[in-house]
C-alpha cells in the first residue's frame, strides 16, 4: 500500500470537521476522545476553537486509531450519516441562508476547504443528473475508503436535513472493490450502489436542485450570509511542526523553555529546528509570543486575575515587561483590554506584532 508522505501532508491546512465528527462517534460508542487524541499534537479544547486547523497526517493518524478501537467496518458511513449543516461549521450554517438547494450546493463547493473537506470535491450537471465526484489526496486505500464513505454519506445526510428525509440519490459509484459491509451502503443511500467504477460519484436528479429551502427570507438571509462570511476562517499554510510546538508551549507557558530544550523534545538538534523554522519564515520567538498573546487575551477577558498575575502566568518575570510586550503585540495596554475601551485590539481584527 503506497502512502503519500509529501510535505503538504504535514501542513495544518484543514478545518478539523472530519475529526470532530469522528470523535463524536467515539464518545457515543463509550470510548475516550481524549485518549484518541493523545500524542497527535492537539487537544479536545483546541478542536473546539473555530480557527484551529490540523494536517492531513494528524487527521489520518486519528482515523486509523479510531478504526482499530471501534472495529466498525462501515466507520465512514457511521460518521457521515449523522452529520448536519452544523457539522460543517460556518460554511454549513451559511447553507441555511440559501434560497434553493442548487445555491446551497454551489456555496459549500466554493468553501469546501473552509468546511474541512479532506477530499477534492467537484460537482457538475449532465443532462438531468447532478454529479458530485470526490477524489482522494493520497494513495492510502484503507484510509480513502473511510474518507469517501464519510464524504458521500455526509453529503446525503446534510441534504436530507435541508430538503427532508425523502431525498435519495439516483446512484452511487465507487472506485474500489465491493467491501464485506456493502449492505450498509444500500441501507443508507437507498439507491443502486456500484463498486469497481472509474471514479467515486454521487449522482442525483437535478429536480432536487430547484427545491426551495424552508425558512428562506431574502433580506434576512442576505444579512446573515454576510455576517457568516466574515466569520469564515480561510485555510492557512501553517506547518504541522508549528502546531506541535504550539501545543507543547501552551503546557509550559508559565516557564518558557529555551529553543534547545524544545528541540530535544522533538528529538532533533537545535540547529535543525532553527533551520526548519526559518524555512517556514517563522521564528521561535514568534511562536512563543503568539501563544503568550493568545493566553493573555483569554485571561484578561475572564477578569479573574490581576495584570501582574497574568504576566507571571504567561512567562514574564515582572508586570512591567508584560505590559511592554503586550503593547508591542497589540498596540494597547492590558488594562485597556480589560476595560473594554479598545475592542479593536481583538486578535481577529488586529495582527500580532512581534519584534522590537
Amino acid at each position: 500500500m503506497k502512502k503519500d508522505s509529501g510535505p503538504r501532508h504535514f501542513e495544518a491546512l484543514f478545518a478539523p470537521t472530519t475529526v470532530r465528527s469522528t470523535l463524536d462517534l467515539v464518545r457515543r460508542r463509550g470510548l475516550s476522545p481524549e485518549r484518541m487524541c493523545k500524542g497527535l499534537g492537539f487537544t479536545l479544547e483546541e478542536l473546539q476553537d473555530g480557527a484551529f486547523q490540523i494536517s492531513y497526517r494528524q487527521a489520518s493518524l486519528l482515523i486509523r486509531r479510531v478504526q482499530q478501537a471501534v472495529g466498525d467496518p462501515a466507520l465512514g458511513l457511521s460518521v457521515g450519516s449523522r452529520q448536519t449543516v452544523v457539522s460543517w461549521g460556518v460554511p454549513g450554517l451559511a447553507m441555511l441562508t440559501c434560497e434553493t438547494l442548487r445555491e446551497a450546493v454551489a456555496h459549500i463547493h466554493e468553501h469546501q476547504r473552509e468546511a474541512g473537506a479532506m477530499l477534492i470535491h467537484r460537482w457538475s450537471q449532465s443532462g438531468k443528473d447532478i454529479v458530485i465526484e470526490v477524489t482522494p489526496r493520497s494513495h492510502d486505500s484503507e484510509l480513502n475508503v473511510f474518507l469517501i464513505e464519510e464524504a458521500l454519506a455526509g453529503a446525503v445526510a446534510v441534504v436530507r436535513t435541508l430538503v427532508g428525509d425523502r431525498f435519495c440519490p439516483k446512484r452511487v459509484e465507487l472506485a474500489y472493490p465491493r467491501p464485506l459491509h456493502a449492505a450498509a451502503y444500500a441501507a443508507f443511500f437507498r439507491c443502486q450502489v456500484r463498486f469497481g467504477a472509474d471514479a467515486n460519484r454521487l449522482i442525483s436528479d437535478t429536480v432536487w436542485l430547484e427545491w426551495r429551502l424552508p425558512g428562506f427570507g431574502e433580506f434576512a438571509a442576505r444579512a446573515l450570509r454576510e455576517k457568516l462570511n466574515r466569520l469564515m476562517v480561510k485555510p492557512s499554510e501553517h506547518s504541522e511542526l508549528v502546531e506541535f510546538m504550539s501545543t507543547h508551549l501552551r503546557t509550559h507557558l508559565d516557564e518558557p523553555r529555551a529553543l534547545a530544550e524544545t528541540a530535544r523534545q522533538f528529538n532533533i538538534s537545535e540547529r535543525t529546528l532553527r533551520r526548519r523554522l526559518a524555512d517556514l519564515n517563522v521564528s521561535y520567538r514568534d511562536i512563543v509570543d503568539r501563544i503568550r498573546y493568545e493566553r493573555a487575551q483569554d485571561l484578561l477577558k475572564r477578569g479573574r486575575m490581576t495584570v501582574r498575575e497574568i504576566g507571571l502566568a504567561t512567562g514574564f518575570d515582572d508586570v512591567r515587561s508584560f505590559r511592554r510586550a503586550f503593547k508591542r503585540w497589540s498596540g494597547v495596554l492590558p488594562s485597556e483590554i480589560r476595560a473594554g475601551s479598545r475592542t479593536n485590539a481583538d486578535p481577529d481584527s488586529r495582527p500580532l506584532r512581534t519584534g522590537s
